[in-house]
Order: structure tokens, then sequence, then C-alpha cells
């Protein structure tokens, strides 16, 4: 009995994660989806109130996350490709939202993880490493690519 009690305590503890997972990761498509992707790929974020890259209106050069909201829209509105050009880190990020919010909805009707094993196998610092260099690679990108086609630096920013 006592077993069978740890159990369900494990499913609903499971089931509550799951469902904050779900209801941020779908919140955070569904604000994607809303938005209209800028097509100069970068500045998307700025139909949501905020103002322009600090970093790029003062040194003439993008931040490190420049384009990840333009991405994840571009990938919600079906063009990957798009998406991918626009910041290849926020392709990648969008992707991996779109799957963990699959995998939290999974886990909210079954009560576990799916692939729970994997996940504990994972260590922190691979992911947090992984992670680094995805956005500093998605980064370096979006200069070599600016200083390639002309685009940057940008000598008055007016986002």
């Amino acid at each position: 009995m006592i077993g069978s009690q740890a159990g369900e305590s494990a499913r609903r503890n499971v089931r509550l994660a799951a469902a904050a997972l779900f209801v941020f990761g779908a919140g955070v498509l569904g604000v994607a989806a809303w938005l209209r992707p800028d097509p100069r790929g970068m500045g998307t974020h700025q139909q949501l109130g905020a103002g322009p890259c600090g970093m790029l209106v003062s040194t003439g050069y993008p931040c490190p996350t420049c384009g990840m909201t333009t991405a994840f829209s571009y990938l919600l509105h079906g063009r990957l490709f798009r998406s991918l050009a626009a910041q290849p880190a926020g392709f990648v990020l969008a992707c991996a939202t779109i799957f963990v919010t699959g995998l939290s909805a999974v886990a909210l009707v079954r009560g576990a993880m799916p692939m729970g094993r994997w996940l504990t196998r994972v260590s922190p610092f691979w992911l947090y490493f992984s992670l680094l260099m995805l956005i500093l690679g998605g980064w370096a990108y979006k200069i070599i690519v600016g200083l390639a086609d002309g685009s940057l630096p940008m000598a008055a920013v007016r986002l």
C-alpha cells in the first residue's frame, strides 16, 4: 500500500512538472506563431514592446541572441530555411522547444517521463556546454554572414 502511494505521488509530481513545462512551451510557441517574422532576420521581438538590441545599437554588431525570436517565428510559420538563416541557434532551440513541449504532453497524460532514463544520464555540464557552444556558434554565424554581405557593422541602427 505504501509503495503504491509513493508511486502515485511520483506520478502526480511528474504531471505537475510536465504541466508547467507544457504551459511554458506552448506559450512560447504560441507567441512565436502569433508574431510576424521580421524579414531582416532580427527585430521581431519589438512587436512585443521591447526595444531594439542594445548591443546592435551601441556597437553595430548583433548580440548572441539577435535573431532568436525571428527564428522561432519563422519556424512556427513553416519557413524552416528562413528560420535557420535568421539564427541557427534559434532554429535548434525552437525545434527543441517543440520536442520538449510534445514530451511534456505525453508525460502529462502518462504520469511518467518519456525517455526518463536517458534524461538522468545527461551531464548538466555537457548540457550547458553544448548550449553555450550552440549560442556562440549562432552568434559567430550572424557576424560572419553580416560581414560577408556588407550588412555589418550597422552605422545607424533603426530597428
